[in-house]
């Protein structure tokens, strides 16, 4: 019977190992996917700045023309003045005259306050831009290396696999039969060995009439609460 507890520990050893490089695929895609939105993340605030520049500065520009509009208009006024005939006229003239520099005051204001807000935001940019840098290589290497890990798991994957289906044929049917429905039933543990009179598959106390057999005999048991393959081993 030893050979069937050996046989079962091995196969158990290679379904775990299955169990958990299925678990690593499974995961890693995730990973990868995080990966990859942090990296796009970084690069679109970066843009974001970049577009926040371009924007002031097509609004300076505008304002710019504005000033130039009313800087045109202003040189109008001044000629008209000198043809004027009546009061009320040159009166009218002056007053527009003082609208359009005030005008172009408030946007000489506005202009000096967009130039600011671009020279903070090149600030900004300045320093992102090593951050971004920096962080992208850190993420594309850490990507690269997922993708490295998943690449050699899959591999791995498929030879156990193939030593799995070669090894199963090693063990009598009617046991293999059992240990796949154990193995089903309890989340992928289907032998398990006993410590101080426990089962630790379920970590109940085994009855002292299984446990003196189990310690005598080289019969294979198991648990009569969670159904599982016990193993003693001597300490």
């Amino acid at each position: 019977m030893d050979s069937d507890i050996d046989t079962l520990l091995k196969l158990q050893q290679l379904d775990l190992e299955i169990d958990n490089l299925k678990k690593l695929i499974e995961r890693l895609p995730e990973e990868i996917k995080s990966l990859e939105k942090k990296k796009s993340d970084l690069i679109l605030k970066f843009d974001k700045i970049k577009n926040d520049i371009n924007h002031l500065e097509a609004l300076k520009r505008e304002k710019e023309l504005d000033i130039q509009t009313y800087e045109d208009k202003i040189v109008k006024i001044q000629s008209s003045l000198e043809k004027v005939k009546t009061n009320e006229e040159y009166k009218a003239l002056l007053r527009e005259k003082a609208h359009a520099e005030e005008a172009i005051m408030e946007l000489e204001d506005e202009i000096l306050n967009i130039m600011e807000e671009i020279e903070n935001l090149r600030e900004e940019e300045a320093k992102l831009k090593g951050i971004v840098d920096k962080e992208k290589v850190e993420i594309e290497k850490e990507i690269q290396e997922k993708e490295k890990e998943l690449e050699e798991a899959k591999e791995k994957l498929e030879k156990l696999l193939k030593e799995r289906e070669e090894f199963s044929k090693t063990v009598r049917p009617p046991l293999l039969s059992k240990y796949e429905m154990i193995r089903k039933k309890r989340n992928g543990k289907a032998v398990v060995i006993v410590d101080s009179d426990t089962c630790t598959g379920c970590f109940m106390i085994i009855p002292p009439k299984v446990y003196s057999e189990l310690v005598k005999s080289k019969k294979l048991l198991t648990c009569p609460h969670c159904g599982r393959f016990l193993i003693y081993r001597e300490s």
